[in-house]
């Protein structure tokens, strides 16, 4: 009774005083449908596909419906859509017109379409949210979208044209608004345009495609081979401003068979609304529901027939019989078949056919879902190679590329996880760090896959990265590659990189691999003060402090360089200060866009005080940039830089880490690394010494290959090799030049085992990512192989070459 009489007082109101009680978050001037009013139109959506001009190849479908829309709110409707009908077409006329007749679904389609009603609100007239039932089927709400998207008129403004971005099926989309007509100051006809390709939600067709595909299918989206475009007129009620008739046209030309990018094939769909009716309408309530969604649509994936299952278990059995018949000429063609069949199957029909095709032909199977490229095979492929203990080498190089597939799902996500945390390789864990960077671009919100992932990564660096070594080196690397999307996740994942930083207690290693895993973190101020700390004590070593250094010129403070340049002047370890000095000078130096910013807060340090001598570059620790900026008329300026940094050793001279980088800064996007190479290592003097000392193998062979010659090369060459080796022409030499070297080569490998063995790392990144990372003992792995073929007594026995051959590529080679 009370809802009654609230109702029954509320509609003596003038709706001039109903609108002044609206909420604050939806002005009057938001929509153009006053509330307590419900709008009747006239629904009609056609959808046509051919060549126009050849009616025979044209299709088309229609849809009539009556479309009601109440507004209890401003700001908030309910859609209700009713009398329904579906047609398609049987034929045409001798005009070329298409002859429609109700489809054998047409009922069961209009009961589909009026069985709920959908709720939508506008908040302040921009961004839709829709509330649809629970049981509304995906199809069927993407219809409603579009009746919606088409009804959208945003309110007119003085100014004829502008530019607007509006929400749509499509997502947000740049839209041209034009207002054509008017009756006083009121915008009675509008028109709009836009370029479906620019809307932030436009998802065109995509052929998934496995990086080992020979059968590649479509390689790219089929938004770069087609043109889509919208435009809508709008003829809008003089008096009350609502949309009295919308005529929207959607186009999808096909370019490859296009005639000036205008005529060929095509796709057109139509929809037009006619006003009816507004009566006036009781009902204040609106509730929001449980399921909030936006505009854009969703993807409709259907259920694979039977039939579809039972043809590519005949294509299998077919392919299978060929082996037998010798008729080899067909196995292209029908393995091509079984391929795009397997394409078009869902994982349910995957999962429940797969053994059936396990049993006609595993090593077909295998090939056909390797080739496959969808979700759906990817994952099976992973299972199926744990079930069958496949050998660990096809399980890194397979897990590796599948985890470069774009928009990766959940379920594969979940598998290339499982496959990292067993085998705990360099090529799975860089793969799972590829794979979690796709997911987290279409799933920007945590999922429990990502949790997990970064939970697992957590455990492993417990207790100050005092694990494992080498595989407390490798999870932080992969750490590092995806420290963006883990640090969102898990934020006591960086509190914990943050400890073994400041410990002692890892090698140091393990301490500057830490400080790595921060690079593509957002940098905290206590992150920043950890690293200052981190530089300031002159008890860490030199390279830990520098590249604490470099980690913390991402994003410093003014305070942090007024204290990095007050200290250096003082400062005793002659590499670090001489290093930093060089950064700070190239800093001062540059034109980069990039970094102009850092460069203020430089001068303002350095008023006060003055950098060091910048010494031999042959000694001490330097960073080497060179950049170049160019300004365009009417852009934005652009800029390149290679940077470079040469780190020695204090006690011998000797470069002990190395790195080079390009970057560039254009069309006012943020600086991107195009490529970055890195080299570290420690204990080369002894190797360099069998290399290039006295009696190493690099003067000999030099001092040999002189002598052969006979004075082939020119004077000036030869003096400048004499003396840098320290031999004279006139030494005796053996006379057998390839037994010579080879005698060089074998005691060149003796003097190595016989020596400490260096240990050296590098690594790989294009923009941004790090592609994996290969250690020296990879390489003496290699260098075995290379002599199998060589005299007795330098060969390896097959045996431990295989085996050898096995660990590298297990454990070693790069991924």
């Amino acid at each position: 009774e009370d809802v009654g009489s609230s109702q029954i007082s509320f509609s003596c109101l003038t709706e001039e005083e109903m609108l002044e009680n609206v909420s604050p978050v939806c002005p009057k001037d938001a929509t153009r449908f006053k509330h307590l009013r419900k709008y009747t139109y006239n629904y009609e959506a056609e959808s046509s596909s051919g060549v126009p001009g050849t009616a025979d190849s044209r299709s088309a479908t229609r849809i009539n419906c009556k479309v009601e829309l109440e507004v209890p709110q401003l700001c908030s409707f309910i859609l209700k859509t009713s009398q329904c009908t579906l047609k398609e077409v049987y034929g045409f006329n001798p005009e070329g017109k298409a002859l429609l007749k109700k489809t054998k679904n047409s009922e069961e389609f209009a009961a589909a379409m009026s069985r709920y009603e959908l709720k939508l609100a506008i908040p302040e007239g921009k961004q839709v949210f829709l509330y649809p039932e629970k049981d509304e089927p995906t199809y069927i709400l993407n219809i409603k979208r579009g009746i919606i998207s088409a009804l959208l008129v945003p309110p007119e403004t003085e100014e004829a044209k502008q530019v607007l971005f509006l929400d749509t099926v499509y997502g947000n989309c740049s839209t041209h608004f034009t207002v054509k007509t008017r009756k006083g100051n009121v915008a009675t006809e509008i028109s709009t345009e836009r370029d479906l390709g620019q809307c932030d939600r436009f998802k065109p067709i995509r052929t998934g495609i496995s990086p080992l595909a020979l059968i590649k299918g479509m390689t790219r989206p089929l938004s770069t081979l087609i043109s889509s475009s919208q435009s809508c007129q709008y003829t809008l009620d003089a008096k009350r401003k609502h949309v009295a008739e919308a005529i929207c046209k959607e186009q999808h030309l096909f370019l490859p068979f296009s005639y000036k990018n205008k005529y060929g094939m095509v796709a057109q769909v139509t929809q037009t609304l006619k006003l009816e009716d507004t009566p006036k309408i009781n009902s204040r309530f609106f509730g929001e529901g449980t399921k909030k969604m936006g505009l854009a649509f969703e993807s409709t994936k259907s259920t694979s027939p039977p039939k579809e299952a039972e043809a590519v278990l005949k294509t299998l059995q077919e392919l299978k019989k060929l082996t037998i018949s010798e008729q080899n000429i067909q196995r292209a063609n029908l393995f091509n078949k079984l391929v795009t069949e397997l394409r078009g199957l869902s994982d349910e029909a995957v999962t429940s056919l797969l053994p059936q095709l396990i049993e006609v032909s595993s090593p077909i199977t295998l090939q056909a879902l390797v080739q496959c490229g969808q979700p759906q095979c990817s994952t099976h492929i992973l299972q199926w190679l744990k079930r069958v203990h496949a050998n660990p080498l096809l399980i890194d190089v397979v897990t590796y590329l599948v985890a470069l597939i774009p928009e990766p799902s959940a379920q594969q996500l979940r598998e290339i996880f499982n496959m990292a945390r067993d085998q705990r390789s360099r090529a799975t864990l860089y793969a799972l760090s590829h794979a979690v960077n796709n997911y987290h671009k279409t799933n920007p919100t945590g999922t429990q896959e990502l949790l997990d992932i970064a939970n697992y990564l957590m455990e492993q660096i417990q207790d100050d990265c005092t694990g494992d070594e080498d595989y407390t080196y490798l999870i932080l690397r992969v750490i590092g590659n995806m420290g963006q999307t883990v640090e969102q996740l898990t934020p006591e994942l960086k509190s914990s990189i943050l400890k073994c930083i400041q410990s002692t207690k890892p090698s140091l290693m393990i301490q500057k691999a830490a400080i790595q895993a921060l690079r593509k973190m957002e940098p905290k101020d206590k992150d920043q003060e950890v690293l200052l700390q981190t530089f300031l004590d002159d008890a860490s070593p030199g390279d830990k402090r520098l590249a604490a250094y470099l980690m913390l010129m991402r994003s410093p403070s003014q305070a942090d360089i007024n204290k990095i340049v007050q200290l250096l002047p003082w400062e005793q370890n002659e590499q670090v200060k001489n290093f930093v000095a060089s950064h700070i000078a190239n800093i001062l130096n540059s034109e980069e866009l990039d970094i102009q910013d850092l460069k203020k807060l430089v001068k303002e340090a350095l008023k006060e005080s003055q950098l060091p001598t910048v010494m031999d570059f042959r000694k001490f620790s330097r960073n080497y940039q060179l950049y170049k900026s160019v300004s365009l008329p009417s852009l934005d300026p652009a800029s390149a830089k290679i940077e470079g940094n040469l780190i020695f050793d204090p006690n011998n001279y000797l470069p002990k880490e190395s790195m080079l980088k390009t970057t560039l800064t254009a069309f006012g996007f943020a600086s991107a690394d195009l490529i970055e190479i890195g080299l570290e290592g420690k204990g080369f003097e002894p190797t360099l010494e069998a290399l290039f000392g006295k009696q190493g193998f690099f003067p000999d062979s030099v001092n040999k290959a002189l002598y052969w010659v006979n004075g082939q090369v020119p004077d000036g060459v030869s003096k400048v090799l004499v003396d840098h080796f320290g031999y004279t022409k006139d030494d005796k030499r053996e006379q057998d030049m390839v037994n010579g070297m080879m005698l060089r080569i074998e005691k060149l490998i003796k003097d190595l085992k016989s020596k400490e063995v260096p240990e050296a790392r590098a690594y790989l990144r294009i923009l941004g990512e790090e592609l994996g990372f290969a250690r020296l003992h990879d390489l003496q792995l290699l260098g075995k192989l290379l002599l199998m073929d060589r005299p007795d007594s330098l060969t390896i026995p097959a045996a431990q070459a295989r085996k050898d051959a096995c660990t590298f590529f297990r454990d070693g080679g790069l991924p």
